[in-house]
């Protein structure tokens, strides 16, 4: 029995699943915003679902997980991990493991090529494989609007809190401007005897 021509497909997101559930863990298990760690945590578990679902239907065509022939998605996998569980705030992960790719302007004007219009070009994938297929990707989708949507809410707040800060600032410096003015009234006031 021959290899099939999609295997390479398969044992690519088999490692890529892997490694999305390791990543989004390792980020639910240090975020502090619980609404965002639930969906980290529910797409983490959909990731280690499609890991396993790829590496079985692989198995049962004979062949193995090969991470070292498999295309990589995450480049800088240890260099995301790390980010993940570092000390940064949700927003600030966000936007690093994002690369910055999340403003909602550029999300909208530039709406990115859909990565799974491809999968079905091969015309030898069997019924059971394109099956699985065709969940994964239904699920890749829903995932990823979950995410940007609690991403986009994580920032927006962010934000939001960074301008209440800017605006507490402001008025702080406003507040200090005038009590300057009022002591220097007082010091005139008392220089000149009254």
């Amino acid at each position: 029995m021959s290899t099939p021509t999609f295997m390479p497909l398969l044992n690519s997101i088999a490692v890529n699943e892997a490694k999305g559930q390791k990543l989004l863990s390792a980020w639910a298990s240090t975020a502090k915003d619980p609404k965002l760690k639930e969906a980290l945590t529910f797409v983490a578990i959909r990731e280690g679902e499609h890991a396993m679902a790829f590496t079985k239907r692989m198995c049962e065509l004979g062949c193995a997980v090969d991470e070292t022939s498999a295309y990589q998605v995450f480049k800088n996998f240890d260099d995301l991990m790390a980010c993940a569980c570092s000390a940064a705030t949700d927003a600030e992960k966000v936007e690093m493991l994002t690369r910055g790719e999340r403003s909602e302007g550029e999300r909208h004007q530039n709406e990115p090529k859909d990565p799974f219009r491809g999968f079905f070009k091969d015309t030898t994938i069997d019924p059971q494989t394109g099956a699985l297929l065709g969940r994964y990707i239904a699920e890749e989708r829903d995932s990823g609007r979950l995410l940007r949507g609690e991403y986009d809410r994580v920032c927006a707040e962010a934000r939001g809190r960074k301008n209440h800060a800017v605006d507490d600032i402001a008025s702080l410096k406003a507040c200090v401007s005038s009590l300057e003015a009022e002591l220097k009234s007082l010091r005139k006031m008392i220089a000149a005897g009254r």
